[in-house]
């Protein structure tokens, strides 16, 4: 699984002395509004998958997740249906073994405290990338040799696609994090050919192994991240009005059931 760690944001309104002077109503999402957050990144990689759920915190609480472990979790496809496993802090397991399948349409259902949320989710083919390369892109007169990583890919002809990709030092955390990545969909893009593609500008050294992901998400995944990218970068006080951040869920849950093909390459700096 791609984890999301997606964190709900409450931005905070404020009024300048005599410039705004209209009474704002904000829904402080006390304890009785809770909302269902769902946390679902399916994908075809040779690891467990899983989702996490947790509920939306209250305004004035501290910042620490109240997880959700009672909820009954199924993920449903072809004939097929499975029931998610729960391990403690809010963490369902599909089993270990199991490999989802590219071009297959999956139904998550969440029964929890007397209400169904669902979502269905198609997972798209995630071209092969090739010529994978590091590029060095740093002065060194006076510093280490940095390096990015480079790639090449065929977009998937047919309108709909959408693509996330990330590429991290391995050993580390910094690919479970979605602002560290990049994606981009193909509304002006469609079937074309990716040269000198790259997703992180990370400064690799000599001696690094680089881990490259990517996964085919779709059209609306990528409007779900613009959504949280919008939100979570904002501009001041002359930034849009903020807005809530797009769900594929039912029944008011918050968060964003995604399925995807998927791609990992390593490769060291030399």
């Amino acid at each position: 699984m791609k984890k999301i760690h997606l964190t709900i944001f409450i931005i905070m309104t404020f009024c300048l002395t005599s410039c705004f002077k209209e009474r704002i109503e904000l829904d402080l999402n006390d304890q009785e509004n809770q909302k269902l957050v769902v946390e679902a990144w399916i994908n075809n990689l040779d690891e467990q998958q899983e989702i996490i759920l947790s509920l939306t915190s209250n305004y004035f609480d501290s910042f620490e997740p109240t997880y959700v472990d009672d909820a009954i979790v199924t993920l449903s496809y072809t004939t097929e249906e499975y029931t998610l496993q729960p391990i403690g802090s809010g963490v369902y397991t599909m089993p270990e073994n199991w490999r989802a399948e590219e071009s297959t349409t999956y139904t998550l259902d969440i029964d929890y405290n007397n209400t169904l949320y669902t979502s269905t989710s198609v997972m798209r083919i995630m071209p092969d990338a090739y010529n994978i390369r590091q590029v060095q892109y740093n002065d060194i007169t006076d510093s280490i040799a940095l390096y990015d990583i480079y790639f090449d890919f065929v977009e998937n002809p047919g309108e709909g696609d959408g693509y996330y990709g990330i590429d991290y030092k391995k050993g580390s955390a910094d690919g479970d994090t979605l602002t560290n990545g990049e994606y981009i969909n193909d509304d002006f893009i469609d079937g074309i050919e990716f040269k000198d593609a790259t997703v992180t500008d990370e400064g690799y050294e000599i001696g690094d192994t680089v881990v490259l992901e990517l996964y085919s998400i779709g059209i609306e995944a990528t409007n779900f991240l613009l959504d949280i990218e919008t939100e979570v970068f904002r501009e001041g006080i002359f930034a849009p009005p903020p807005v809530n951040v797009r769900s594929n869920i039912s029944n008011g849950a918050v968060g964003y059931f995604i399925t995807s093909g998927a791609q990992r390459y390593e490769l060291m700096i030399e």
